[in-house]
């Protein structure tokens, strides 16, 4: 059983809405502010992707077109586990387990998400506590941000922002890096001290790959603030351009 802290969140959301741009929020104070996903994805270029579509074309030995639809099944069905461990993790750290481990998933590329949920169980009984929020939406005015956390609670004994990836295979922290995983959690620690009052130092994300073992990587939030802001202005400078 994990021990949950009550929060209160001085600035509530009214509402949240999924367009074709991205994920976006409306505080009670009639602001609408991008989630950090949607604004971060503005710095991906997709550079890899053609070199992603011809591999999978050399791999499973196709032409590049049907790789093509190769690449964006893979994708989707990433997203899918994704999504299913996603919500097992959160019933398990919500104390609501009296048929986790009952439950049955359609496998996916004859994979079982319980083959990934179970290590990750495991890993996040034995080092997680406290929890201080699950799925819970905040903002930044300051950054004029906002984003859901996946779960806030104590890794280690430490109060963390804790995110979680599932990944086909293992993954190296300059690969998180990469992806800019570790400026999405300096955001939500930024969020999360505007809404509450309460500063965070670390964050944790939790890869969960396709091999059922469970990575985690530990950083200081503020090693990433100066990313944070500095992919911001990126962004500003890149929509400036696209208006002219």
């Amino acid at each position: 059983m994990f021990s949950h802290i009550k929060h209160k969140i001085d600035r509530p959301f009214v509402e949240t809405a999924h367009t074709e741009q991205g994920h976006f929020y409306k505080t009670e104070s009639g602001k609408t502010y991008p989630s950090i996903t949607t604004v971060l994805r503005v710095l991906d270029t997709k550079e890899w992707y053609p070199f992603w579509v011809a591999k999978v074309a050399r791999d499973e030995e196709i032409t590049e077109a049907q790789a093509e639809i190769r690449c964006k099944e893979i994708g989707g069905n990433s997203m899918e586990m994704g999504n299913i461990v996603h919500k097992l993790a959160e019933e398990y750290l919500s104390n609501e387990t009296e048929h986790i481990f009952d439950e049955s998933s359609s496998k996916i590329e004859e994979l079982d998400p319980m083959d990934l949920f179970v290590p990750l169980a495991e890993h996040l009984s034995d080092h997680v506590d406290n929890v201080h929020g699950l799925e819970i939406p905040i903002y930044s005015d300051d950054l004029e941000l906002a984003g859901t956390a996946d779960c806030i609670a104590e890794y280690d004994g430490v109060l963390s922002i804790i995110d979680f990836k599932n990944s086909r295979k293992p993954k190296t922290k300059s690969q998180c890096k990469s992806k800019n995983y570790f400026i999405q959690l300096c955001a939500y620690g930024k969020m999360w001290e505007f809404c509450t009052g309460q500063k965070i130092e670390q964050g944790v994300i939790l890869v969960i790959s396709w091999d059922g073992k469970v990575k985690p990587f530990k950083i200081k939030l503020s090693d990433y603030e100066e990313d944070l802001y500095k992919s911001l202005v990126k962004i500003e400078q890149k929509q400036a351009l696209n208006t002219i």
